[in-house]
């Protein structure tokens, strides 16, 4: 929702001792204004003033075609006594660009109705004049009676229930009528009430100046203060240009954000097909750049952007981790893989699936730095060993080992934290594998073991889906991040990256953000 300043809203009283009548403020608000005696049409800046249209309003029970315009501010003016009497009040608005002019008349009816309501007249006047930029600029002129109107003429004592109207939130009830005909014109915006002074980046409004000192610069003292209200104006077109400009560059972001989204979109996305968690914000720098150095990649560039994610440049990849999903750049050369599968564990994924751009699956391809098999099968091998699955084997001897140095508390803190991964398989195997690490053997794990912890905490279960997960969580808990991760250690060329000036500190994994849930 963005916030945009509430445009002009003036109002006051049409008072004899400053010259004015209701019936000439009613001829003034038609498009009309008196210069030495002669009615002439209004202009602004060399333009004729456009009157464009007129709402009379009348309370329910008087009579509109006895009570016609001219009546009734003849009518006000000879119901006052006093040579100071007000003989109306007036209440403008100038109507905001963002708004359509069509609900003008939405916008009489809900801010000038409450005022009928009172028993008032109400004459309204829509005029149209052209800005200092060009634009239309229109406003809405609002004439009140100070006194309830019958069919037998105005009341004896004014309506002071008016004067509380006008005492208390009037800017605050403009800018909820602007804002529910924004609403009903679907508009993301909302207008902000508050006048200058009270608002952060603006100008307080300029001095007001006596009649004295307008009529000319000769008048007593007149001079120095209209030289300071010039200064005043100037600065305030000054904060204006810089207020566009900040629009206009505003504007040039939202720009390249939306070319930026068109750019992601020609790009592979990668994704995981496990339970989708409550984070899925992107990893900060530091977590991608500790996993990838890991590795031994390095990043050519790497660019955190607000509300889109991170972006990396690997060689000649481009990979952004956009929390959900990993964009990547086709094709995914080695580098690029190696990069992807670090991500990918960095943030607890396992079955991970990759499309192209137009949608279409696409294989996913292996991680280079896995080695599935690092010798010749000999006759003592498992059928584990024998299908490739080294790294199975090497995953659960690094879990007994941290195991074995783990106390009993941290040891049933790490039954629990796995049974949040929502595989029962994996909570059996563990629960073996704490077992093993309580036995005094210090032996590697036989991968002949291995498997006959595998059978039995897959509890019958041979399809491939359920071994594969198994496996590919077994992996996953040695990956920093997740449910066995140690103090983080930072990379010889950590400081490299990061410099001098904030001290390495030890990251843990806490329950609320745990890489695979």
């Amino acid at each position: 929702m963005q916030m945009v300043e509430l445009p002009g809203v003036s109002f006051g009283g049409v008072s004899r001792g400053d010259g004015w009548s209701a019936s000439g403020r009613s001829e003034y608000q038609m498009g009309r204004e008196r210069h030495d005696g002669l009615s002439l049409q209004k202009e602004r800046g060399g333009h004729i003033v456009t009157h464009v249209r007129q709402w009379l309003l009348v309370p329910q029970d008087v009579d509109p075609g006895t009570w016609s315009r001219d009546r009734i501010w003849q009518a006000a003016g000879e119901a006052e006594r006093r040579r100071d009497s007000r003989e109306a009040r007036y209440f403008d608005i100038v109507w905001p660009r963002q708004l359509n002019t069509e609900w003008a008349e939405s916008c009489v009816e809900e801010l000038f109705r409450p005022l009928v309501d009172m028993g008032l007249a109400v004459q309204v006047d829509w005029e149209r004049s052209p800005a200092k930029d060009g634009l239309p600029n229109d406003h809405l002129h609002g004439l009140i009676s100070t006194r309830a109107l019958s069919n037998d003429g105005f009341a004896r004592r004014k309506c002071r229930e008016l004067d509380v109207w006008f005492r208390f939130d009037v800017r605050v009830r403009v800018a909820e009528g602007f804002n529910s005909l924004a609403k009903r014109q679907g508009l993301e915006i909302s207008f902000d009430p508050r006048p200058n002074v009270e608002r952060d980046g603006t100008l307080p409004p300029e001095d007001k100046l006596p009649k004295r000192v307008l009529g000319g610069r000769r008048a007593g003292g007149g001079s120095p203060i209209l030289k300071r209200r010039d200064a005043q104006r100037q600065l305030r077109d000054e904060h204006q240009k810089i207020k566009k400009r900040i629009e206009a560059l505003n504007a040039d972001r939202q720009a390249a954000l939306d070319a930026l989204e068109q750019a992601f979109a020609d790009l592979s996305v990668l994704t995981s097909l496990q339970a989708s968690t409550d984070e899925l914000a992107p990893l900060s720098v530091e977590s991608a750049m500790a996993a990838l150095m890991e590795r031994g990649i390095s990043v050519e560039q790497n660019i955190p952007i607000e509300n889109v994610g991170l972006v990396l440049v690997i060689g000649d990849a481009f990979i952004v981790d956009r929390g959900d999903r990993i964009l990547l750049e086709e094709p995914i050369r080695e580098r690029g893989a190696r990069a992807m599968h670090s991500l990918a564990r960095c943030k607890g994924w396992r079955d991970l699936t990759l499309m192209d751009s137009s949608g279409m699956p696409m294989p996913v391809p292996t991680d280079p730095g896995v080695v599935f098999s690092l010798a010749s099968p000999g006759p003592d091998w498992s059928r584990l060993e024998r299908l490739g699955k080294h790294h199975v084997v090497q995953a659960v001897n690094a879990i007994v080992g941290l195991l074995k140095s783990a106390g009993p508390e941290e040891r049933a803190n790490t039954l629990g934290r796995v049974s949040r991964w929502q595989n029962p398989h994996l909570i059996r195997m563990v629960a073996q594998l704490v077992a093993y690490a309580q036995s005094e053997t210090e032996s590697q794990v036989p991968a002949r073991t291995i498997k006959q912890m595998t059978m039995h905490a897959l509890a019958g279960r041979s399809d491939l889906l359920s071994i594969f997960q198994l496996e590919q969580d077994l992996v996953a808990m040695t990956v920093p991040g997740n449910a066995l991760s140690r103090p983080f250690r930072p990379h010889p060329r950590h400081l490299d990256y990061y410099g001098h000036g904030e001290e390495t500190r030890s990251i843990f994994m806490d329950d609320e953000r745990e890489g695979a849930v």
